[in-house]
């Protein structure tokens, strides 16, 4: 098959898609950077919004105190969602000597803020470059230029590059640990920093603690020449980022601690309320209220002060036991629940970040249960199986090829890490980051089609 997209037409292709996601940035910036004329959330801004609006002001309370003349790590307050969205929007408020928050307590509204997104769109497309040239040594020019192609245009991960959303600068951050996957040999260095990169992986997205284990699972089974140190290596890295939030927490707080404690929040007020809700013939709002209530109870009978974060710490472990004890006690429920939000989980949406966090007006109720988001469901089931047909068949045209072995593994633990630490919630936002391995399975995809139907 001699099919290829000429080189300097590829880079004249991605460089095209990279200042199209600069022009969206200012679009998003010059349509949406202002507050909601609404009656139920007059107060909202279109764009700094839910967590964001956490990591925000979080990203402000950072710069008051290091301006009062507190140590770094003595700023900060409980270590509640990912670490370093708020320290990002930190860094462009000291560098740019800009108050995230004004006097009245409201964002402030200014073109300085695309500058943030800027750096996302060009951090992203500078490593699509960089994942090109790594992977040509591997993959064929044709697969290789789908890769980069699918994941510089795909919907749902180009939509992310112009929000202030923690997505884009994670995306980037998969393409590294790919980058480093596709090494022909490692350094001392190389391992040392690739630990560091799985480190920061997991302070932009707390899901992704344990991904350490499924590049642990592919350097076992493929990387065999001095495994012990390799582990050794990329573990050492990891351990010196968790040490660094232990540490911060301790200083501030403390107490040693280094995950998030929003992640043992999940299962108990997504997952479990919906699981009593079916074995007791309730509506999950009234299971999530019971557990509250036994919530409550226990912290009385414990005495326990939630103005004390070593308080809250226990509350937020008795919360995660409650959950795995609910989940385990009703393992049919549990399995008909999150095979049902999974299912949902695994229909793609490259629509609503535009219509809910920017443009949905809160006076039209909950999108989620609106008529547009409904008339966006055909859609998206069209689309999900357009790109999974696609993958489907990449698998086929994968599995075939002994030197693919590695890859494919590696995309499939990758696939189910995700999936498997995600899908539960049901959310759709949360497959995004599955988009950036299938783009490979795609890519094999396309090039099968072409070569058994010999189009040219």
């Amino acid at each position: 098959m001699h099919i290829k997209l000429k080189n300097n037409w590829f880079l004249i292709s991605l460089f095209t898609l990279f200042l199209i996601s600069i022009s969206n940035n200012f679009y998003q910036i010059k349509l949406f950077d202002k507050y909601e004329g609404s009656k139920k959330a007059p107060n909202k801004h279109l764009m700094i919004t839910g967590d964001i609006g956490d990591f925000w002001n979080e990203a402000n309370q950072i710069d008051k105190e290091i301006q009062e003349g507190k140590n770094y790590f003595e700023t900060g307050g409980e270590y509640r969602r990912p670490y370093l969205p708020s320290r990002t929007f930190y860094l462009f408020s000291s560098f740019f000597e800009k108050n995230l928050i004004t006097d009245s307590g409201k964002v402030f509204i200014g073109t300085e803020k695309v500058l943030i997104l800027i750096f996302q769109s060009l951090f992203y497309y500078s490593m699509l470059f960089v994942l090109y040239r790594s992977i040509l040594k591997k993959i064929p020019r044709l697969n290789s230029q789908i890769i980069i192609l699918f994941l510089a245009c795909e919907p749902t991960i180009f939509q992310y590059h112009s929000s202030f959303w923690s997505e884009s600068i994670f995306f980037s951050l998969q393409l590294i640990i790919l980058i480093f996957i596709f090494k022909n040999h490692y350094s001392i260095s190389n391992l040392l920093l690739f630990g560091l990169i799985l480190g920061i992986f997991y302070l932009q997205r707390s899901v992704s603690i344990f991904y350490i284990l499924i590049v642990f699972t592919y350097f076992i089974i493929f990387i065999r020449e001095k495994i012990l140190r390799n582990l050794f290596l990329i573990f050492t890295g990891f351990m010196i980022v968790l040490a660094f939030i232990g540490f911060h927490n301790y200083k501030r707080a403390g107490i040693f601690y280094v995950t998030s404690t929003q992640a043992k929040d999940g299962f108990y007020v997504y997952l479990a309320p919906e699981i009593l809700a079916k074995k007791y013939n309730i509506n999950s709002k009234l299971a999530l209220k019971n557990l509250q209530t036994k919530k409550v109870s226990w912290i009385n009978e414990n005495k326990l002060n939630i103005d004390k974060e070593i308080d809250r710490l226990r509350i937020y472990n008795y919360q995660q036991k409650v959950a795995f004890k609910t989940i385990l006690d009703n393992p049919l429920i549990s399995f008909k629940v999150i095979a049902n939000k999974t299912l949902h989980f695994f229909v793609i949406d490259p629509v609503t970040h535009v219509y809910y966090f920017h443009r949905w007006n809160t006076d039209n109720g909950d999108f989620y249960k609106s008529e547009i988001q409904k008339k966006w469901i055909s859609s998206r089931i069209i689309y999900s199986i357009f790109i999974y047909l696609f993958c489907f068949m990449g698998v086929l045209n994968i599995y075939k090829k002994k030197e693919y072995k590695h890859l494919l593994i590696y995309l499939s633990l990758s696939i189910v890490y995700f999936t498997g630490i995600q899908s539960w919630y049901g959310g759709t936002r949360y497959f995004a980051p599955i988009l950036i391995y299938l783009a490979f399975l795609f890519s094999f995809g396309v090039t099968f089609l072409i070569k058994n139907y010999k189009i040219n």
